[in-house]
């Protein structure tokens, strides 16, 4: 399961992603933060931050992937191929070529209660202008969310 989430400053220009990767029991797997110094508009982060979410699980070896975003107009792009017609289109060009690299591949619409997580990552790398990645031991920001997360998860 990988969550992906953005965070945009209109006033500033800015943006951050966050992508996070649990297996089907919701254990922590890995997540990615990336600070973004130029974003058009929050939809093109949302877009970013699932291009980043799927470089991170291409990275880890992942090959089967589910995918949940709370933007539905991330969910609803990639679900017509990645054709759009914003500014947004060279990221969803990007999001379908690493999609063809994947054995199983989807993507679902969730609601933001149960993205907290991805989100918090996009939070922090945004206020700290952050870019890492953390395999097999998730940071301890995320903790007390992951906990939320992995219960409405087995809900």
């Amino acid at each position: 399961m990988l969550n992906v989430d953005a965070s945009y400053n209109q006033d500033r220009g800015i943006g951050s992603t966050g992508a996070v990767i649990r297996d089907s029991s919701g254990s922590f797997i890995a997540a990615a933060a990336r600070f973004i110094e130029h974003v058009l508009d929050a939809p093109m982060a949302e877009a970013m931050a699932l291009k980043e979410g799927l470089l991170l699980a291409q990275q880890i070896g992942c090959n089967r992937l589910m995918i949940q975003s709370d933007c539905l107009e991330v969910v609803e792009t990639m679900k017509q191929d990645g054709i759009s017609a914003t500014a947004s289109a060279p990221v969803y060009d990007e999001c379908v070529q690493l999609w063809q690299d994947f054995v199983s591949i989807s993507i679902e619409h969730c609601n933001r209660e149960a993205n907290k997580v991805a989100h918090e990552v996009a939070r922090l790398a945004m206020v700290s202008k952050l870019s890492c990645n953390w395999v097999d031991e998730p940071p301890s920001f995320i903790l007390e969310a992951s906990v939320n997360d992995v219960t409405l998860f087995g809900d």
